[in-house]
Order: C-alpha cells, then structure tokens, then sequence
C-alpha cells in the first residue's frame, strides 16, 4: 500500500489501483503514473476515457460474449432445474427425503438464474450513464437476495450431506 500525497490530491494505491481522496485521484504502478481530477470523470460520474488500462468489459467482442455466455447459463440452469422439479413432482415413487432435499436445492439454483443473474447482467453489461443500481430498492433487492439463495443451496447440500 502506497499513500501518494500532493498539493492537490491525496490518495492511497493499493496494488495499482485508483482510490479517490477529496475530488483528485491518483494511480501509479511500475510503469506509469496517471494523475487526475474530478474533470476526468462526466457529468453522470463515469470515468473519461484514457485511463492507463481500459474496461475491457467495453470492448463490443467482449460484450457480447459475456452476454451469450451469461444467458446460455441461465437457460440451462431454468430448464434443468425445472426438469428436476417436474420429475420428482410427477414420479410418486421419488417422493423422499432426499429428493426433497435435491428439489430445495434445484428450487433456490432456479431462483438465482431467474432473478439474480439477470439483474447481474443488467450490471455488468449497463452503461454507467443508466445508474441501474444507484436506486435503494433494486441494489438492496439484489444484495438481499443474492445472499439468501446461494445460503439457501449451500445449505441444503450440507442438510444432503448430514442425512446420507
């Protein structure tokens, strides 16, 4: 950790990162030093370009793949967990305590494909313009929910794990 201080900006690097102290920033690494200010960033507060390493979530290749890759995953993940439900629900004989076990756990990995990966991907693919998450109710949504279906599977492989 490295505190760089100046007449105009005060700021701490940690390992070649930007930390902002007041409305300066600085970032320094072995091979270059970048030192700005609050006009390097737009009136929304997303950074200018021209920083010493660029956003390579930005980069159009990138983009989409993550996008195709991102809803591939939740596709498969809807319709495989939803295969598991309907074959325990419909087979009378699969009705035990350990398939319930394995349909909890298909139920909360549907929940995160269906409502946490999409909102995650609205994230990470939404300009900084838009402030998808500068509103309380939908950051906190997700920060709530998030944590409570990934316990809620980790959990049920560990009920899994104390019954067998």
């Amino acid at each position: 950790m490295e505190i760089i201080s100046g007449q105009h900006h005060k700021a701490i690097s940690v390992n070649g990162t930007v930390n902002m102290l007041g409305n300066h920033s600085h970032f320094k690494n072995n091979s270059m030093e970048f030192n700005g200010t609050s006009d390097d960033y737009d009136e929304y507060g997303c950074p200018l370009m021209g920083y010493p390493h660029a956003d390579f979530t930005q980069i159009t290749s990138v983009y989409s793949v993550l996008i195709v890759v991102y809803v591939l995953i939740m596709m498969m993940a809807i319709f495989g967990n939803i295969l598991v439900i309907w074959t325990v629900w419909r087979n009378a004989h699969m009705h035990t305590v350990t398939n319930y076990y394995i349909v909890n756990l298909a139920i909360s990995d549907f929940l995160v494909a269906s409502i946490d990966m999409p909102l995650k991907l609205l994230e990470y693919t939404s300009p900084c313009q838009w402030h998808i998450f500068n509103s309380d109710n939908l950051c906190a949504f997700l920060s709530y929910t998030l944590p409570i279906f990934v316990f809620a599977s980790v959990l049920t492989l560990v009920a899994i794990s104390l019954e067998r």
